[in-house]
């Protein structure tokens, strides 16, 4: 069993290894460093965050958040005209299903070993 599992945790570096050096990988993190970079988009972005977390609090008390909701709308349009944020977004959530399917794929091979 032992065996096994440095076996997947072998092949789990190197996969990792791997989706680093990609080059969409690669490029996600160019993007991230160039929106980090433009002041516009982050405080759209952090923006976007508080009036979440006001909406949150307020629908808790029940209060209308329909204005709330609205300016949320209103920021991620004018976000949505950036070329490089939108292009971020699609890499992350191509990232993020790649990175579901190998940790669904190890989590299968370590319970296989372990059953």
């Amino acid at each position: 069993m032992e065996k096994s599992m440095n076996k997947i945790i072998h092949k789990t570096d190197e996969l990792i290894e791997i989706i680093i050096k990609s080059e969409k990988y690669q490029k996600y993190i160019d993007l991230k460093s160039k929106m980090i970079q433009d002041k516009e988009i982050m405080n759209l972005i952090d923006d976007v965050k508080s009036l979440q977390k006001k909406i949150i609090n307020e629908a808790y008390r029940g209060n209308d958040v329909s204005l709330l909701e609205e300016k949320i709308n209103k920021n991620m349009d004018v976000l949505n005209s950036y070329p490089i944020y939108v292009e971020f977004n699609y890499l992350q959530e191509d990232l993020n299903e790649v990175f579901q399917y190998v940790k669904n794929t190890i989590q299968d091979s370590i319970n296989s070993v372990l059953n």
